[in-house]
């Protein structure tokens, strides 16, 4: 087909209008389940069927039928020839609304509960064909309504001119009437053509008693449902009420209380369906009621009326199945459950919205049992309609709509009805109609959490050259087509976006891919617009739907579009793929283990952390307070989790991979512990050129670092003390300044003691100035030991909030201060080992011995924890001196040649002493080295770089999860025993690790939508390993999940390790490249020795190792 358009004036242009090929996603799944083929079987089908399409229930027989149907469709010969579906097929196949639809077309809830526990489709003024002022009333629009599947039918009856019959008409406006015989006998035929389950006719009734009975009952017989008792205490099924008719109205006396002694020609048309009647004028103190706009008082007893025993009355009472009214009183009188009767309550819109506001539940807690129905306010003279996820949201079962009017409320309320088949009866959710041990029912006010994650893809759209007249949308050229998708729903829910322009197309492929949060998905619609642009005037509309996301099939299909009055439209549709995102399966079977009637109470709680997380110590206490925490998530908090809420606490912070708090036994001497330790920790950079600064200081304390490290030189003016790097570009900082951030900072992450070591190159005069900086700085904070030399560190319980200061003293420092080098090394003839930097930089000098001299007391009193180098060779710097405890340093490179020889010797030195270890000089970038070489062997400061990057710092800050993140982890056993560890020994496998990983979350909220890749949703793999000693180190990874921001992998490592009380398990997720260079998608690297067993929450990190807002991983530890 080619259109023509004109151009200028005396020319014309055409267009082709061409068939899109399937999108790349079909060709993909057409040759995965071929096998890269040319043809499709049935059988290949049926898996496609089942694996993406989500058909659980097909079969292979149901694969040959859409076999045959496709090919009789397309090609009326091949179908003799062929069984096999080509990649054209397939595409027109999935393309094809009538056999690819996206709801299902059968009715499949539990149709036997109470009609109060379903959505009812409700018209309002169904007789009328416009406007509510002046337009026809005629049964056309009724049997229109009826044959879409609408059940509640509302007849305005009055008697006629001649008061000898009865009119439908709107009462005192311009409406031409319509015949009631009519407009029966026309719900007769056509009740039932869409859906078998009952018609509900509700009567606003301003007739006489002789008026009121004789055509109802001679019209419908033997299908009108007329109860035994007048009452009903609860209302039937819509199963047992198949092809039943149900009148609803007031009882007969309400209307002659309400009719005498007024002058019913008095009455403005504000009184009908006015949105100022008393429920909207008086909400709390009701003194009338009124049934849209009719007053009525129904506080005087019925036997007291003789006229309501009149046999006609009785007879008419006798036929209303569901009584309608408001009792006398207020709202709250209005809202008040009586156990004994059912009836109906009749809300204006505007009413509903005020008694909302402060009365949720008791609305919820009313149509649990009773039916409410709420109508468009009076001022809708143009019959425009409403928000009606208002009324379903507080359980309103009849949202009445003028089915006749127009606009995007009326293609929600076409959506929602779209649910369970189009019968016309949609299940209300569960959580509407629960309450709990206390009587408390869902409240609509309540922020709740996001319970699904709905991904929808817009591939292409067609059919619209068919529908429209060429020079529909544009004179001069083909039309430039965007869609509108998003979500109609509770407030917290509701969003809108759109897919890009596509110009001068009529078969436009978008390609486009919108993931939307949903907290109540029950209550959802899917939104969808097309609309074609228009730069100079209002975009053109090109068809509408809505769908039920809780009716959603997933997987690719066509969906067919509507134009604005809801009329299908005969070609146009659009290809999409629709992608719930769900907890993993074994979620699901967990909770059904541990719960009750989908609740999990406090006991099944305990019984889950306990038997399957491992919690072998929790208590019910501990159970409350998962349930306190989850109050503003669970509706029913006092009885139980439901589902949504465990699965939100899996993933939530209570549900950690490691213990909270300082658990470790914090009394034992500091050389027993791994502390956090930083390397110049003044530097904001690169270890040459970067700026000197606190902020890196206070960065790595808020992390929990206990050692900081300061460089201390002469300033450049007279009596001043700088922190750099010295013999590099490296610009200064204030060391007075540098002090009173740590003294600012050091306790804000941890409580344990902070240590600052001193690289000193200060003449005298300053040592005793920074004596007295430190001690004016710190006051009582600073830790000063009763004796000159320590002969036993004391602990980290007996140092909370103390700093300490370790360095040389002042005597060893004089020698070095002369020497400004950054890289200076000392070389000795007796020892292979190799130094690196200038931490040690007179490692011959001997230690200062007791009887000299103390250069600078004040400075050297400063000092408890005493650095320094004995003279000698290495076995001299490892000698243990059992009246006196130091701290020894050794660069990165220094210690792996002394583990060649002297592993042991380093063991047994740290058993008391403490060791540093340091990154070797080459490390100009501020990279960082092993640290598992220094741990393994028993070294308390493996200093990092903490302004540095990479896979090294990311097990460091791993290693410091342990024991709260208090900077302090109690080294194992086998480094304190007097049967010295040998590192070098190969040991037997001491546990098995199998790691689960399920799914990961939340990279859509801290990514932007193109971070990963500019064309497509992201392709995330996780790498998963150990890092230890070197016997246990191993990495593995699952496969890359394709353009998924919510990847499942559900997929299982084990890891065999000897040291498990060393092993750091590193995870990260990265979106796979065919370029090989894979983005990164967040790390985390976890101590093993601190792992919770059971399904954990683990937070992912980003490069520098800070946390992510929202992106998780869903994991599983089993410990063997």
């Amino acid at each position: 087909m080619a259109g023509s358009y004109r151009m200028c004036v005396c020319f014309t242009r055409k267009f082709k209008v061409t068939e899109a090929g399937p999108p790349p996603d079909v060709k993909e799944a057409f040759f995965k389940y071929t096998d890269g083929g040319t043809h499709m079987s049935a059988e290949q089908l049926w898996r496609f069927l089942v694996e993406v399409q989500g058909d659980g229930g097909a079969s292979i027989a149901d694969a040959e039928k859409i076999v045959e149907q496709v090919l009789q469709k397309m090609h009326h010969i091949a179908k003799f020839t062929r069984h096999t579906l080509t990649l054209d097929d397939f595409h027109r196949y999935l393309f094809s609304a009538d056999l690819n639809p996206p709801i299902r077309d059968q009715v499949h809830q539990d149709m036997t509960k109470p009609l109060s526990h379903y959505y009812i489709y409700t018209g309002h003024n169904s007789y009328l064909t416009g406007n509510q002022l002046s337009s026809d009333c005629s049964d056309v629009p009724i049997i229109k309504a009826l044959k879409r599947g609408v059940r509640v039918i509302e007849l305005d009856i009055w008697p006629n001119s001649t008061k000898d019959n009865v009119d439908v008409l709107h009462g005192r406006t311009l409406t031409a009437p319509v015949e009631l015989i009519r407009c029966l006998k026309s719900i007769k035929e056509y009740a039932f053509s869409s859906s078998p389950y009952p018609v509900i006719i509700t009567l606003e009734d301003h007739l006489t008693p002789d008026l009121q009975v004789k055509m109802i009952t001679e019209t419908f017989g033997d299908m009108l449902y007329c109860p035994e008792c007048e009452c009903l205490q609860e209302l039937p099924s819509p199963e047992e009420l198949k092809y039943r008719i149900i009148i609803s109205t007031k009882p007969p006396k309400e209307y002659l209380k309400a009719e005498s002694g007024k002058d019913k020609g008095a009455k403005s048309q504000r009184d009908k369906d006015s949105d100022d009647d008393t429920w909207g004028k008086e909400p709390l103190d009701l003194v009338s009621d009124q049934e849209d706009g009719d007053v009525s008082d129904t506080g005087t007893s019925e036997d007291s009326d003789n006229e309501s025993q009149q046999p006609g009355v009785l007879a008419y009472k006798r036929l209303i199945a569901i009584h309608a009214g408001k009792p006398k009183g207020g709202l709250k009188e209005a809202l008040k459950v009586d156990p004994n009767k059912v009836r109906r309550l009749s809300l204006s819109e505007q009413a509903l919205e005020k008694a909302s506001e402060n009365h949720g539940t008791d609305v919820i807690r009313f149509t649990q049992k009773n039916v409410l129905r709420v109508y468009p306010k009076g001022t809708r003279f143009n019959s425009s309609n409403y928000k009606p996820l208002i009324g379903w949201t507080h359980g309103a079962q009849m949202v009445a709509f003028n089915m006749q009017g127009y606009g995007r409320f009326l293609w929600l309320m076409n959506g929602m009805f779209r649910s369970n088949g189009g019968c016309g009866f949609v299940k209300k959710p569960d959580f509407l109609m629960k309450v709990g041990l206390h009587g408390e029912v869902f409240n609509p006010k309540t922020k709740l959490p996001v319970k699904k994650s709905l991904k929808v893809k817009v591939y292409m759209g067609d059919g619209w050259h068919l529908d429209f007249k060429s020079t529909h949308f544009d004179l001069y050229s083909p039309p430039d087509f965007y869609t509108r998708v998003g979500i109609a729903g509770v407030p917290g829910d509701v969003i809108m976006k759109k897919t890009k322009i596509k110009e001068d197309n009529w078969t436009p492929v978008w390609d486009e891919e919108f993931i939307f949060q949903l907290t109540v998905p029950e209550l959802a619609l899917l939104r969808i617009e097309v609309h074609e642009y228009d730069m100079s005037e209002k975009d053109d509309f090109a068809g509408q739907t809505c769908l039920p996301v809780s009716e959603l099939i997933p997987g690719i299909h066509a969906v067919p579009l509507f134009d604005r009055k809801g009329e299908k439209l005969n070609s146009s549709r659009l290809l999409m793929r629709f992608e719930a995102l769900e907890p993993p399966e074994e979620v699901k079977v967990l909770f059904d283990r541990y719960s009750q009637n989908g609740i999990m109470s406090l006991d099944d709680l305990r019984g889950f952390l306990v038997e399957f997380q491992g919690e072998y110590s929790a208590t019910k206490e501990d159970a409350q307070a998962i349930f306190n925490s989850l109050k503003h998530l669970n509706i029913f908090s006092r009885r139980g989790l439901h589902f949504e809420a465990f699965f939100r606490y899996l993933l939530g912070d209570l549900n950690g991979p490691l213990p909270t708090g300082v658990h470790h036994d914090m009394t034992q001497p500091l050389a027993h512990y791994f502390m956090y330790t930083g390397h110049n920790s003044y530097l904001t950079g690169n270890q040459l050129s970067s700026d000197s600064s606190v902020e890196p200081i206070i960065k790595a304390l808020g992390k929990g670092v206990r050692v900081i490290e300061l460089d201390l030189w002469p300033g450049s003016k007279k009596d001043a003390v700088e922190v750099r790097h010295g013999g590099t570009l490296t610009n200064p900082v204030d060391l007075l300044v540098c002090l009173k951030a740590i003294k600012d900072n050091a306790f804000q992450a941890s409580e344990y003691p902070v240590v600052i070591t001193f690289e000193d190159h200060l003449p005298e005069n300053l040592q005793a100035k920074v004596a007295e900086m430190v001690t004016k700085t710190f006051g009582d904070m600073l830790y000063r030991p009763e004796t000159d030399q320590l002969q036993e560190f004391p602990s980290p319980e007996s140092l909370k909030k103390k700093v300490m200061i370790s360095t040389k003293p002042p005597k060893e420092s004089k020698t070095s201060s002369k020497k400004e080098q950054w890289n200076g090394e000392a070389e000795t003839s007796k020892s292979d080992i190799e130094t690196s930097d200038k931490d040690e930089v007179d490692e011959g000098e001997n230690l200062q011995e007791d009887d000299e001299e103390m250069t600078v007391p004040e400075y050297m009193h400063l000092i408890s924890i005493h650095a320094g180098k004995p003279k000698g060779t290495l076995q001299n710097w490892l000698s243990i001196d059992e009246k006196k405890v130091r701290r020894l340093s050794l660069g990165e490179q220094e210690l792996e040649n002394a583990t060649r020889r002297h592993g042991t010797d380093i063991v047994r030195f740290t058993q008391r002493n403490l060791l540093r270890v340091y990154p070797k000089g080459t490390r100009i970038t501020s990279s960082n080295y092993n640290p598992f070489v220094g741990w393994a062997h028993g070294a308390q400061m493996v200093a990092f770089n903490m302004q540095g990057y990479g896979k090294h710092l990311w097990v460091m800050q791993g290693m410091f999860k342990a024991n709260g993140g208090c900077g302090y982890v109690k080294k194992p056993e086998f480094l304190l025993s007097n049967e010295v560890f040998d590192p070098s020994r190969v040991l037997q496998v001491k546990k098995i690790l199998k790691v689960t990983i399920y799914m990961g979350v939340g990279w859509d909220l801290d990514f932007r939508r193109t971070h990963f890749d500019m064309y497509s949703p992201p392709d995330f793999f996780v790498k998963v390993g150990i890092a230890g000693v070197p016997a246990d180190k191993d990495m593995c990874k699952t496969k890359a999940i394709e353009d998924d921001w919510y990847p499942v992998w559900n997929e299982s490592f084990e890891f065999k390790l000897t040291v498990p009380e060393l092993a750091v398990l590193r995870i990260i997720v990265l979106e796979y490249d065919t370029s090989g260079q894979h983005d990164f998608g967040g790390q985390t690297c976890l101590p093993i020795s601190e792992l919770r067993t059971g399904i954990r929450s683990i937070p992912l990190h980003d490069r520098r190792g800070d946390k992510y807002k929202n992106t998780k991983l869903l994991v599983q530890f089993e410990l063997n």
